[in-house]
Parts: C-alpha cells; structure tokens; sequence
C-alpha cells in the first residue's frame, strides 16, 4: 500500500508498505495515500524460494530416471540439493546442475528445465518453508 509519512499535517515523505509496518516505524505520523491505483505490492521473500520435494515433483515423468541416475556428477548435485532446507530457483547454480543433469538425462529437455526454473512457486510447494522461517 501507498503510504504518506506526516510531520503534522505536512506529507514529508511516501513509501510502499503495509499498515502495520508503518505504525511500527511511524507512530501516529502516517496515513494512507488517496491514491493507491499504482502501488505494486512488495515482493514475496519466497516468490522463489521451493520446498525439496515440490522441486523434484516438478520433473514430472523424468524424476525417477534423474533419482537413479548413476552418473557421480547428478548423484553429487541431487545430494547437494538435497541437504538444504530449500531450493532458490534464481541461484545460477542450480540451473547449471539442471543443465549437467540435462545432459545426461535425456528426459530432463531445455524446455522441462526451463518449466522447474521459471514457473513460479505455488503456495503449496513452499508450505513448509514459509511456515518453519516465515511465519
């Protein structure tokens, strides 16, 4: 939300944030704008941010041939991912690993790759991360 920060009567400044942020930050100085037409809604700090099991849901037909995959270089990236609490789908290194596990997996395409990396993380495959460190 658009929001007028007060010296009294006078606007002296505008920021995006939610009323509750303002309240903390400006007690009592701070209204809404009259227009909020234009205000984009902050950006999720887990717009991207996927659970594990979600990430490897997102293979589709091509997750049991990636899960047993012998090659060391995919059993090494799989375990990398594998360890962590979440996976960034915007860390360049997880769209090389998925490059790698696309060439040695037939069924991981550019296009399937392109999919995991780019479709945005649904509320359900985050549920325990936002829940565990966002909530």
């Amino acid at each position: 939300m658009r929001i007028e920060i007060l010296d009294g009567n006078t606007v002296i400044d505008e920021i995006i944030a939610s009323p509750d942020f303002a309240e903390q930050h400006y007690p009592g100085a701070w209204r809404l704008a009259a227009v909020q037409d234009d205000a984009a809604p902050p950006p999720s700090a887990t717009a991207w941010l996927i659970d594990v099991g979600p990430f490897f849901d997102r293979f589709g037909a091509a997750k049991m041939a990636v899960l047993t995959s012998t090659d060391a270089t995919v059993r090494a990236i799989l375990t990398d991912l594998q360890v962590r609490k979440w996976i960034d789908l915007k860390r360049p290194d997880v769209a090389q690993g998925l490059t790698y596990v696309g060439s040695v997996v037939p069924a991981v395409t550019a296009s399937l790759r392109t999919s995991i990396l780019t479709t945005a993380v649904t509320d359900a495959e985050n549920l325990a991360l936002r829940k565990t460190y966002f909530s």
